[in-house]
Formats: C-alpha cells, structure tokens, sequence
C-alpha cells in the first residue's frame, strides 16, 4: 500500500511512511476501542434495571382518592435532582425508568394547608427491576384527632373543630382572632330533662389558625369569628361522625341600616327609631331546586343575622342583595320540603352563588295524621290578648313568631320598630333600645320571662331563653305605654317573653 502526502516518492521517506502508517493503525485501533467501550456502556444502559415508582394518594379524612396532587420524587443522595407528576382523578402517579437508588417521596395539595399539617414523606427503596408501589395518604380523622387533642379525644366521642380565621377581602385576617362554638345539649337525670348550652372559645395563631376539641361528633355546632370590628355570622355547621370539622371562617365589615318596619305587625308602637338589620355589598344568588331538578318557586330564603329574606321565583333562581360580608348561614325552606341550611362565605363586593337541593318530605316519612288542640287558656293568655288589643307596644303571637323562624332571640327583634340589634362578642347579638332622658344613647331593655323580672342579659336575651320555647312576645319602647307590673326605674324599655311549647300546625 502505497500512500503519497504531495511529496515525491524516495528511499528515505518509505522508512517515514511505515511509521505514519503505523500510527494510523493505531489511532485506528484506539478508534475502534473507544466505539466499543461506548457500545458498551449503551448496551450496559439497556441492561440496567428499569425501576418504576408508582402509587395512588388517598385522602383518609373524606374516604376518597386526591385528585391534582403534586408527587415529587426525590433521590436521598442528590437532592437538587427530582421528579415531579400530578395524580388523576382516581390519584394515582407513577415515575418511569428511575434508576436504582434510595428515594423520598411525598405530595403536596390544598387540603394539608387547610389541615395544618406538613407533607407526609416515604422512603422508597428501588434495588431492581419491576414495580415498586409507595402509597401515600392524608391522616386519618382519628389520627390528627388523637394529635391534636390527646389520645383519648376519640374514645370520648369528641370531635375537633379546625380551620383558619380569614377576611372576607380576600386576604388573611392579620391579625389574631377569636373563634367561639356553641351546642345544645340535653340530659335526663334526676331532675328530668336538663337542656344545657356548652360553650367553646379560643384565640387564633398569628396565621389565623385554629384548633377547639372537645365539640360532639354526629351533630351540629354553631359558630362565630370575629376580629375587632370584623365578624362572622352564626354559622350552623354539620360535625362527621368521624369527629373532624374542616371549615374556614370569613369575617367582615358590615353597617347597621333602618328599614320600615313591617305593616302586618300586631300593634306596632310608632315611637322610637326604626328597626336597623344589618348590611353590605355582597350578592348572594343561585336556584332552588327539588331532589329531581325540578325548580320550586316560592321557597323562602333567610340569611340569618341580618334581616334578609327573599322567594324563589317560578324558575327556582333567587337574589339577595346588600349582603353582609362574611361566613353566615342560608336557610331555605318550602312547604312539603324539609328545610336546609348551608354555609355561605360573602366575599366583600362580590357576587356568590349557591344552588339549594331541597328534599321532599314524602322521600322522608309515611303519611301521618296529627290532631292537636289548642291549650293556652291561663289568664296570662287572656291578659296577652287584652293588651294586644289595647293598641300600645308591640306584640308577637304564635303566627308571628313562626313566620320568623328565629335561630336567635334577636332573630325575633329585627323588624321590630324602637329596636337595634348590634353584634356581641359571643352568641346571641344584643337587643337594645333608645333610653329614656337627655343622654339619647342605647341601653338594654329589661326582661321579664313569664311576668318574671330577669336579671343579667346585657342586651343578650339568648342568656334568659330559648326562641324555639317563646310563645308570645311584648316590647314595650316607651314608659307611656308600659304596663306598671313591667316599669323599671332603669330609663330603658321592657320586652315581655311568654314561654311554652307553640301550637301544633
């Protein structure tokens, strides 16, 4: 083989071909060697274990896969590399082709925010090929129970109730809160039938978070924010059997606002300031439907704490306007309907929608056939109607109380002329009325129960009584109208409460 760089072929440079050309042999050779060694390591790269790492992510709280979470897989000896997928709807992930190694896997999503709880972290071990399942999970209800409460929070049948404390602006309260949650509760003993009201109350973390065990599982609790001025309404919330309560609380500003008081009203005293409910800028709105989808027109709509209350329409849709900002609580009922109330959060300026399901009675409960008589004969009855008639204060009967369909004593008192309601610190909104004199400020009206005085309401009647126990009520704003078995020599006015169980319908 002969091979001629542009120079003349001569004895001497043979010698210097035979050297080029074995070192082009060479260079060949390494070449060749170095092609191999990277066949090699790509057949090797072939023959390395496949790992795959794959699971589904379950939410133990609601009993449900975790749609939308994020997985992330990272290696133990390089943190900075990592992987990452989103689970479907069935919440299920898998990473693909991970090479062999020690690894942590966890998930992120919004309901360990709102559980206050940080990612839970699995370490996987990947030593060969195949399927390596790593199952990642939310708590159980008893497992965060136990952790926040004591291991013998379960075993007691208490629940916990948790959330955050946020502003009905959109943005975190900032600043420490308070959280209050109240329950009915009736014993037999003894004594009989003992109807108590426990009560919780606690101060938010600087974040707005909260946690109050000991409240009862299976039923409803109501509750109430507030921060400041700011505030919730009375909010009826349904606590799982499971003994976890998850719900964030919005408070807000809200105005006291006069409305004419209403025409049908028995005996109406015309002197003092006009009844005030409370308002803002939220729009509430949606459809009421039956369990069939069917709309049903008519159906009654209450906001509570503020005095609002619309209808549906024929096509079931409703609008409620002038809203207070906040967490309150829509009830909704209908003739034939059981009624139902849910949680709305009104954010400041803003318009929510909430569609309401009702469902039939008939789905509930055979026929029935109930006879009642009316048994309110005493003489405090006959002197209830002799003042009614008298045309001086402001009276409610059983029809009037009924229409109302008041949660709370003050329920009863807001479209009531010569009466303000204003927000408490705790349960039950104070009921107050112009005093009498030169000062022209508010004050807090005496009480009397069943022609009882009653001391210590401070405005709170909740204090005193029970609404679902009134039978008949009289509010007296002026001493010219007063009866003199309800004078005080306080300066304020009186409201009279009749009690007993209401007539049957």
């Amino acid at each position: 083989m002969t091979i001629v760089y542009g120079r003349k072929k001569t004895a001497g440079s043979a010698q210097h071909l035979r050297c080029n050309q074995t070192l082009i042999a060479v260079a060949i050779a390494l070449l060749l060697l170095s092609v191999g060694a990277d066949v090699g390591r790509a057949q090797d790269s072939t023959r390395a274990p496949a790992v795959r790492v794959s699971g589904v992510v379950f939410d133990s709280v609601s009993m449900r896969p975790l749609e939308g979470a994020v997985v992330q897989l990272v290696s133990t000896l390089d943190p900075a590399r990592g992987r990452t997928v989103l689970t479907g709807a069935n919440g299920a992930y898998s990473f693909e082709a991970i090479p062999t190694g020690t690894y942590l896997v966890g998930f992120y999503h919004a309901v360990l925010d709102s559980l206050g709880i940080e990612p839970p972290l699995l370490r996987v071990e990947a030593r060969s090929a195949g399927d390596v399942r790593a199952p990642l999970a939310v708590p159980s209800a008893g497992t965060l129970l136990a952790r926040l409460c004591g291991a013998t929070a379960a075993r007691d049948s208490t629940g916990v109730f948790l959330g955050y404390v946020r502003s009905a602006l959109g943005r975190s309260a900032g600043r420490m809160a308070e959280v209050r949650v109240q329950w009915l509760e009736i014993s037999v003993g003894a004594k009989g039938i003992v109807r108590s009201t426990p009560t919780l109350h606690v101060e938010t973390s600087d974040v707005g978070g909260f946690a109050i065990c000991g409240i009862p599982t299976g039923g409803s609790v109501l509750a109430r924010a507030w921060a400041g001025t700011d505030s919730s309404g009375f909010v009826d919330l349904e606590v799982p059997t499971n003994g976890l309560l998850r719900r964030d609380l919005f408070i807000g500003q809200s105005t006291l606002f006069a409305v004419q008081a209403d025409s049908n009203a028995a005996s109406p005293d015309s002197a003092g300031p006009m009844p005030t409910v409370l308002r803002g800028r939220g729009t509430l709105r949606g459809t009421v439907r039956r369990s069939g989808g069917d709309p049903i027109d008519g159906a009654r709509l209450v906001f509570w704490g503020s005095g609002a209350q619309v209808a549906s329409g024929a096509d079931g849709a409703y609008t409620m306007q002038q809203l207070p900002a906040g967490t309150y609580t829509l009830e909704a009922r209908a003739l034939g309907f059981l009624p139902h109330r849910r949680a709305v959060d009104i954010m400041d300026g803003d318009e929510v929608v909430a569609d309401v399901v009702l469902e039939s009675f008939r789905t509930m409960l055979d026929t029935i056939r109930v006879t009642t008589t009316r048994l309110y004969t005493s003489p405090q009855q006959a002197e209830f109607e002799r003042r009614k008639r008298s045309g001086f204060g402001y009276f409610m009967d059983e029809d009037a109380i009924e229409k109302s369909n008041p949660m709370f004593m003050a329920d009863l008192f807001r479209m009531t002329p010569g009466i303000t309601i204003t927000r408490g610190q705790s349960f039950g909104d104070q009921v107050l009325m112009r005093g009498r004199g030169f000062s022209g400020g508010y004050c807090a009206p005496a009480v009397f129960l069943d022609g009882i005085r009653a001391y210590g309401s401070d405005g709170n009647i909740d204090q005193i009584v029970n609404p679902q126990d009134v039978r008949a009520l009289e509010v007296y704003t002026r001493a010219s109208s007063m009866p003199a078995q309800f004078q005080t020599m306080e300066g304020c006015g009186s409201i009279v409460v009749w009690t007993g169980g209401r007539r049957q319908k």
